[in-house]
């Protein structure tokens, strides 16, 4: 039996983040004048600053808490295709936002807001690892799979605000471009609809 893919629950789950990456480029610009906009304003608030770090680093982490409780109750009720769900998700989690997020890192090799010089390919230097945004591809590949087990729309938009805070501190904290996060986004889309695909398998 095929499975329509829940495009509605996707759509409202992504639309938050997007909606964040037009309205830094269509209000602040390009890089060029993201990077000291979000520099002169994390100096003038160093609180908001502090909850972005602790956002960027605990925003996915928070998740792997909730997959496991999944997990649990999965194997607690001898739920075969719940189990089969969380190991998806683990499995094509580690080959999209660990293995192929790597590697498109490493062979394109843009260089992160505020560094100097011209993109290097297949650098293993941190610095030119810009492109993907590894944590947007992993968010969003860790909330959209959540919001295949719900019918209303309410729960995809909030969990699209959390996707969009962890997407937007990378950002906010000169990590990524917004062009990295856009790409990490439709890679986490990727992610979430191979999920789907292997969740539904009969």
């Amino acid at each position: 039996m095929r499975h329509s893919y829940p495009v509605t629950q996707h759509l409202a789950a992504v639309l938050p983040l997007l909606l964040v990456l037009c309205v830094i480029t269509m209000t602040i610009g390009t890089s060029e004048s993201v990077v000291p906009f979000f520099r002169a304003y994390r100096e003038a608030h160093p609180s908001l600053t502090h909850g972005m770090r602790l956002l960027t680093d605990w925003g996915n982490p928070l998740l792997y808490a909730v997959y496991g409780i999944i997990l649990l109750v999965a194997r607690k009720r001898s739920d075969a295709k719940l189990t089969r769900f969380v190991i998806a998700y683990i499995v094509v989690q580690l080959a999209v936002s660990f293995l192929l997020v790597r590697v498109l890192k490493i062979a394109i090799g843009r260089p992160r807001p505020g560094v100097s010089g011209l993109y290097e390919p297949w650098s293993l230097h941190s610095g030119h690892n810009s492109l993907p945004s590894g944590h947007t591809a992993e968010i969003i590949g860790a909330t959209i799979p959540l919001t295949f087990f719900l019918r209303s729309l309410t729960m995809p938009l909030l969990l699209g605000c959390y996707a969009a805070l962890v997407g937007f501190s990378r950002v906010y904290l000169e990590m990524h471009h917004t062009s990295d996060v856009f790409f990490g986004l439709l890679l986490g889309s990727l992610a979430a609809y191979v999920i789907h695909t292997i969740w539904n398998r009969d």
